[in-house]
């Protein structure tokens, strides 16, 4: 025992030995366990029992100053141990309250449900050249929502080509979905006038999860037969619309209802897109008993052409004018168009264009619409022109001017969706009533320009622009004639419709610009999955809580604030000079 004692001072010098050799096994070997590991625990060990039993031979335990210090080292070592914990339960086990009014920073119910039942892992790819905070922020939520299987990465197409080239993007900011070998382009890339503060929508991104698991791709008909637009390259043709659907992992085909006299069972919906000659009797009755037996239907049909599809719309509450929308805002020539093609900005409060905002969309050579109220239909307006627009009776006058006997002023419905319940009569009488209006004027804000403008360019602008909504003509309002209607049925499930006064917005070169590509898209998803109830995501809208003030009101409020402060110091002062 007493060689122990006399020695013990010595055995500090096998602390840093076996240190130094812990780690120089770990170095020599490239495992730090758990041999080498062992070693270096062990070099401490020692070194900690000699400060103790050094401490104990000094009677270094019974002093005073030892237990003030101790005692202040142990409340140091709790604290910081709290406080890792408090660290450890955060990081793991975050708790997060959204106190905004309307939850800006949280995701919809629909989203969460959607994040906690994915079936297995997903990433979506951002490429951007930088890596925006909010963009961050935004997915960060997906991410935690998703318990673990919901992922991102920001990559820079200017510094990594070869990712870039393997998901072949079209520009910045663009988002694609990846989930095994299965992609899925959820937002396509602009080469110019991409805003990096863009945040993705919402709806989009939550539809985009919803589609790449799905087990069944909707199948969409595109009517061919009577000089309809062609599914091909160049103008005038809607390769880019069908190529979109197919990014969606849509199923699309062709049918002439000439050959094959009635729509196919597997159809999800079916387009009409800008029909230049009238459809068949025959080919109506296809269209009608499709809708019957709970089908979906987009007609794109352009102005001046007879559709022969009048009584079909006649019975869901739907006219179309046999004018030409007029836009003398003045908005299109900031992208080089002439008044032929209406700017919009004014949608409705609908799932295919509620997270629209005052986004942009085009719609060169469109014909406006009218609606009237038809039991069993539920009839919802889409796009809306500006105030400064009219519909144009005279077609063949190369000076359009507004003129108030003939023509209809502005706002200008050029696209509604119609919802029809089961059981409805499908010889519905309406009854007339005034067009709606929208609530709301657009503001300007242009980013980018159309590829392709149109042939007719007026050389004058209307001279007034009235600010009153608009209603129905009843000299120009077609009278329906009751000769002509279909014999009624009653249908057996909920069908819908969409109606647009226009199709070349579609096509090759319009489809890309702005909204139109998206005004279409979100239709067709709308049309062909009646059940799904993701699109229907409202976006958060940002109650203004700013105050408006004169210069009088606000000379008032500063001297406010300056005169309490003034008034604390001149009584201080007093205070203090009566003292002295």
């Amino acid at each position: 025992m007493k060689v122990l004692k006399k020695n013990w001072k010595y055995t500090v010098w096998l602390s840093p030995g076996l240190i130094l050799a812990g780690m120089s096994a770990g170095l020599i070997s490239g495992s730090w366990q758990p041999i080498p590991l062992a070693i270096i625990i062990s070099g401490f060990v020692v070194f900690g029992l000699w400060l103790l039993y050094g401490a104990y031979e000094q009677n270094f335990w019974a002093r005073r100053s030892t237990k003030i210090g101790s005692n202040a080292i142990l409340a140091t070592v709790s604290l910081l141990l709290i406080l890792g914990l408090i660290n450890f339960l955060t990081a793991n086990y975050a708790i997060r309250l959204d106190l905004t009014e309307s939850q800006q920073f949280s995701l919809a119910p629909q989203t969460e449900e959607v994040l906690k039942k994915l079936p297995q892992p997903v990433k979506l790819w951002i490429f951007d050249n930088n890596q925006n905070p909010r963009v961050k922020a935004f997915l960060d939520n997906y991410q935690r929502s998703s318990n673990g299987k919901f992922s991102f990465e920001f990559v820079d197409p200017l510094t990594e080509p070869g990712k870039a080239q393997e998901f072949a993007i079209n520009g910045l900011g663009e988002y694609q979905l990846q989930s095994g070998n299965k992609r899925l382009l959820v937002q396509k890339g602009v080469v110019v006038g991409f805003d990096p503060n863009q945040i993705p929508n919402e709806a989009k991104l939550t539809n985009s999860l919803e589609e790449i698991f799905s087990q069944r791709a909707p199948k969409v008909y595109f009517l061919q037969g009577n000089n309809e637009r062609a599914i091909q390259e160049g103008q005038g043709g809607m390769f880019q619309a069908e190529k979109s659907l197919k990014d969606k992992n849509y199923t699309t085909a062709v049918i002439n209802l000439k050959e094959a006299k009635n729509i196919p069972q597997d159809a999800d919906a079916v387009i009409v897109a800008g029909p230049q000659k009238a459809l068949s009797d025959e080919e109506v009755k296809a269209l009608t008993a499709y809708l019957d037996r709970g089908g979906n239907l987009m007609l794109m049909l352009d102005p001046v052409e007879n559709t022969g599809l009048d009584n079909l719309l006649k019975n869901w509450g739907v006219t179309l004018e046999k004018r030409l929308a007029i836009d003398a805002s003045g908005g299109g020539q900031r992208y080089g168009l002439g008044v032929t093609v209406p700017l919009v900005q004014r949608y409705s409060d609908h799932p295919i264009t509620q997270s629209f905002g005052n986004g942009t969309s085009f719609y060169p050579l469109a014909r406006p619409l009218q609606i009237e109220q038809v039991n069993g239909i539920d009839q919802k307006p889409l796009i809306w022109t500006s105030e400064e627009s009219w519909a144009e009776s005279d077609l063949k006058s190369r000076s359009v001017q507004f003129d108030p006997t003939s023509d209809r002023q502005g706002p200008l419905l050029l696209g509604v969706a119609l919802t029809r319940s089961a059981g409805t009569n499908t010889q519905a009488k309406p009854s007339p009533s005034p067009s709606l209006s929208p609530s709301s004027s657009p503001s300007l804000s242009p980013s980018s320009s159309p590829s392709s403008s149109p042939k007719i360019s007026p050389k004058s602008s209307p001279s007034e622009s009235p600010k009153s909504s608009p209603k129905p003509s009843p000299s120009k309002s077609p009278s329906p004639s009751p000769s002509t209607s279909p014999t009624s049925s009653i249908t057996t499930k909920e069908s819908r419709m969409i109606v647009l006064g226009n199709s070349q917005f579609a096509t090759n070169g319009w489809f890309e610009q702005q909204l139109n590509g998206d005004v279409f898209v979100n239709s067709v998803s709308w049309l062909s999955n009646p059940n799904q109830k993701i699109l229907s995501i409202s976006p958060k809208k940002i109650t203004n809580r700013r105050i408006n003030m004169t210069l009088v009101q606000a000379g008032i409020l500063i001297l406010t604030w300056l005169m309490l402060p003034v008034i604390g110091l001149g009584i201080a002062t007093t205070l203090w000079w009566r003292r002295r």
